[in-house]
């Protein structure tokens, strides 16, 4: 494979760098991705450089850093710095795994097998690759997340005890949308629009509100169901004695 890693850059893929400087993490994935496979994968809103000055800032599509936090010249360390400071990226990380291959990430991890990046690599492979490496369950460590909920948003939490990692990934290796947190979002949630919707309803008939609600969601229900040329036999709606919460049914 190609070890270019610190060949400076003012501009990748239409989006100009601040200043000069070198792909780092993600950036430098996608690049090496592009280069042996020729697959040009969603590029994330903000990526990573490396650049020669001690000033550590961000702009609306990068991040800056300084040459202190250089990755070393090989992929597992920029996944590594990937992790650290970017998030997850399932897409780009699955396809680096596999341009890496499985021998190189097996000797990353036994390399350090209680690192925190090492542990949550091995995890990731595994699950994103739905294989097992040859490498020996871990039998003490403190757990760490999977997901940074300072970067994104996680799920419910599920102890791997096999890696020591707490599973808080939002989904399933088929399917498993990532969210990243931002200010507009976290004022969103601060707002707490379900106690203002709560605070709307009073003094009205709130099953009178169920049953329009319920009544607009089958009709919606229905005309997607035209849209997409199928039909149903019949469509009805069946509501939870426990919860209230109204559902679509098809049979």
């Amino acid at each position: 494979m190609n070890n270019h890693f610190s060949q400076k850059v003012t501009i990748f893929h239409g989006r100009p760098l601040p200043e000069e400087g070198m792909l780092a993490g993600y950036g430098l994935m996608l690049q090496k991705i592009e280069e042996h496979t020729s697959k040009f994968l969603p590029m994330p809103r903000q990526l990573a450089i490396i650049t020669e000055k001690y000033q550590r800032y961000n702009t609306e599509q990068w991040q800056v850093f300084t040459k202190r936090h250089k990755p070393d010249d090989n992929l597992i360390s920029h996944i590594f710095f990937a992790l650290k400071y970017e998030g997850l990226d399932l897409i780009i990380l699955k396809n680096t795994f596999q341009l890496i291959g499985e021998k190189d990430i097996r000797q990353a991890v036994l390399n350090e097998p209680t690192g925190q990046y090492s542990r949550k690599v091995w995890f990731l492979y595994e699950w994103l690759l739905g294989t097992k490496l040859d490498i020996p369950d871990l039998k003490t460590g403190t757990y760490v997340e999977v997901v940074n909920p300072d970067f994104q948003y996680p799920g419910p939490t599920v102890n791997s005890t096999r890696y020591r990692v707490k599973n808080n990934l939002p989904g399933t290796a088929e399917f498993c949308p990532l969210i990243r947190r931002s200010e507009k979002l976290e004022k969103y949630i601060a707002a707490n629009f379900r106690e203002s919707i709560e605070k709307g309803f009073e003094g009205r008939d709130k099953e009178l509100i169920r049953r329009t609600a319920a009544f607009l969601l089958l009709k919606d229900s229905k005309a997607s169901f035209a849209i997409e040329g199928e039909f149903p036999s019949n469509i009805s709606l069946l509501r939870s004695n426990t919860s209230g919460r109204i559902s679509i049914r098809m049979r």
